[in-house]
């Protein structure tokens, strides 16, 4: 019977009970698609990873599942596999990942921190009504101020609002989600976002098996939000996400855009424990 070990750490997290949950499995030689894909399932965690040996000069190759589906990029599993394969190998500057939407360098700093550079931004409009965004979210049609698809390695629809207090009154359906919010790969998911200063109230929803599911912690959405921050011209600026207070699970996320437009994503990564699968 072959045996599986995994990590448990919490990405984004400033506690030891926040953060995002991300379950790595290291090594994962001999597993399939299939196999991986019903791990992830009954981890049932919003991502968990596995790790492979590297094919293209990189540290290590890493898949990312949901428990329903694969998925090419993730922030906070591509940050919290980082950290763990830090610690596990004794790496202490940095690590460098294969995804299938690409290579990814990590930046590893002191108390767990991990850094991401993420992939320049593709960015389309939002076609829809906007009013039917609004309706989707549960809000009157003046919340929202603008929407886009935005990819820096998963894309998503990003729609700004007009007030934190608008972000947090969210309540989503899931029938508006799947028929507005669909990605490339037909994935639906919806970023929400409002800024203050420097400091950014966010949520993310998708949809699994006919329900919506909020994300605690999403490190492809921040990097994509730094996407349309440097499409836009808005570069130099350093911002922190709050995510996940509606689900009591408070996610601190670090965005950066620099003077060039290159974005970067950072956490704090906390190791919560251990495990073994037996198949």
């Amino acid at each position: 019977m072959p045996s599986y070990r995994f990590h448990l750490v919490n990405v984004f997290a400033e506690t030891p009970f926040g953060g995002n949950p991300l379950a790595v499995f290291e090594p994962a030689d001999g597993l399939d698609s299939t196999t991986m894909q019903a791990i992830a399932a009954q981890m049932n965690l919003s991502e968990t990873t596995f790790v492979f040996p590297a094919t293209e000069g990189g540290d290590a190759r890493v898949r990312i599942f949901t428990p329903g589906y694969e998925l090419p990029f993730a922030g906070h599993p591509v940050l919290g596999t980082a950290a763990v394969l830090a610690r596990l190998r004794g790496l202490s500057a940095s690590v460098r990942l294969e995804m299938a939407a690409g290579m990814f360098p990590i930046v590893l700093g002191e108390g767990g921190y991990a850094q991401l550079t993420a992939k320049p931004a593709q960015v389309r409009p939002f076609t829809g009504e906007q009013d039917a965004l609004a309706d989707m979210l549960g809000l009157g049609a003046g919340a929202l101020r603008d929407a886009r698809f935005v990819n820096t390695g998963t894309e998503q629809l990003l729609i700004e609002l007009t007030s934190r207090d608008a972000v947090l009154a969210c309540r989503p359906s899931a029938a508006g989600i799947d028929a507005l919010c669909r990605n490339v790969t037909g994935a639906a998911m919806a970023y929400v976002w409002h800024v203050d200063g420097a400091v950014a109230t966010v949520r993310l929803f998708f949809t699994h098996n006919g329900q919506v599911i909020e994300d605690p912690g999403t490190g492809s959405a921040c990097a994509n939000l730094g996407g349309w921050l440097a499409s836009d011209g808005r570069r130099g600026l350093h911002w922190r996400l709050e995510q996940g207070h509606a689900l009591n699970r408070p996610n601190v996320l670090d965005l950066e855009v620099d003077a060039a437009g290159v974005i970067r994503v950072g956490g704090r990564v906390m190791p919560v424990g251990s495990g073994q699968i037996d198949l």
